[in-house]
């Protein structure tokens, strides 16, 4: 099952009105009609957006199940915990009758939400703590100023490398042209985890950097000479692959429907956008509105280039940015090669079914558990601990 998402949805244009919707009438019907059927299946499974957990409608809809003799598991997963370089956090609620399957998945353990951190070294401490602040006053003055923004983070990342020499008394060696980390100048800042202010994510755009890199040995070494300051590895359980690994080769004439004009490129809003390259392993969760609505949290754009996007001079790029097809869309969310939409079907209705779709590769896993009661072990890893939904905005993979 999967109800409308639009009543617990965080978007611009839900209204979060939860049973007040009438989309949410469909639903309702079905919490009545279930404790009456003389013969209910064994096995329910729902998925829904984050919001959905402690919505009106889901308390009902758990107190049905419990009324028809079902036992329930709520588990709140993110796409990218699987392998997939794209963020789609989602809930879902497993339900059983007749069987124990769900027994073999240990309870949530009481704890703060798990976070989930993209590969990178956490590097805290108080003096991870000022440069913490100095990141999180960049990131401000970026949105304040997104023509700026390359700029913005750039100057943040030569002030990060002449402290570090500061702190490790080394001679000063950045310059303006010369911004060079553990062999690479392809390297960024993020202010990550939200939930401490004493810490920040290094991350890099070539994932081999954290494999056995002897570059970033040595910067592990030299950080702890910083007083009072950890460096960290973080990897993830599933290393995420390249958004290149998800592209289609298109056609010209798919090309010039789907790439961005430099009309767009000169919107004010255009610098506001995500955009990714076919190395990045982070992209924003596409959405019905994915196409339509120009905004990172519809979705982020491919950026062709090798080098980094210049924000500042966005019209430049005619050619070099378009939208993901709605066939790469569907392979990130892990449907098979085989599967294929309608030809006739106009692209903006393409868009909102893969939009409003599942995540495959996450629904099969969990059915697995249900059905079979397999993967308990892993879903337990991955698994975020339900709690009510509050927005907080993602983070842009591109920032920092």
């Amino acid at each position: 099952m999967s109800p409308p998402c639009q009543p617990f949805s965080t978007t611009r244009e839900a209204k979060q009105r939860d049973l007040q919707d009438k989309r949410c009438a469909a639903l309702e019907h079905l919490t009545k009609m279930l404790p009456k059927l003389e013969r209910p299946p064994r096995w329910i499974a729902l998925e829904n957006v984050k919001g959905f957990h402690g919505s009106d409608a889901c308390g009902k809809w758990r107190a049905a199940l419990r009324s028809a003799g079902f036992r329930d598991r709520e588990i709140i997963l993110d796409l990218i915990s699987f392998g997939t370089p794209n963020h789609r956090t989602r809930y879902y609620l497993l339900a059983e009758r007749e069987t124990k399957n769900l027994q073999s998945l240990p309870p949530p353990c009481v704890r703060p939400n798990k976070e989930h951190l993209p590969p990178g070294v956490l590097i805290s401490g108080p003096w991870a703590a000022n440069r913490r602040h100095s990141l999180d006053e960049a990131h401000a003055s970026a949105r304040a100023r997104p023509h700026q923004k390359e700029n913005i983070f750039r100057t943040e990342r030569r002030n990060f490398l002449q402290h570090l020499q500061v702190a490790c008394r080394l001679p000063q060696s950045c310059t303006e042209d010369n911004l060079t980390l553990a062999g690479t100048s392809k390297w960024k800042l993020l202010p990550l985890p939200r939930a401490r202010s004493d810490a920040l994510l290094l991350c890099f755009e070539e994932p081999q950097v954290l494999d056995t890199n002897g570059d970033l040995q040595q910067l592990l070494q030299l950080g702890q000479t910083v007083e009072g300051t950890t460096w960290t590895v973080q990897s993830n359980m599933s290393p995420c692959r390249p958004v290149g690994d998800f592209l289609e080769q298109l056609q010209e004439e798919e090309i010039a429907e789907l790439s961005l004009s430099a009309e767009m490129l000169s919107r004010p809003y255009a610098p506001g956008l995500s955009y990714v390259g076919r190395k990045d392993v982070r992209s924003f969760c596409f959405t019905g509105h994915y196409g339509k609505v120009m905004h990172k949290s519809s979705g982020s754009l491919l950026y062709l280039a090798d080098e980094p996007v210049d924000r500042s001079a966005l019209p430049k790029s005619v050619g070099l940015v378009r939208f993901f097809s709605p066939k790469e869309i569907l392979n990130f969310l892990g449907f098979p090669e085989s599967y294929k939409l309608p030809r006739d079907m106009e692209l903006k209705h393409r868009y909102k079914v893969v939009g409003n779709s599942i995540a495959v590769s996450v629904a099969s896993e969990l059915l697995r558990l249900l059905l079979r009661g397999e993967g308990a072990e892993r879903i337990k890893a991955l698994e975020e601990m339900p709690h009510r939904s509050s927005h907080h905005g993602a983070t842009d993979p591109n920032a920092g």
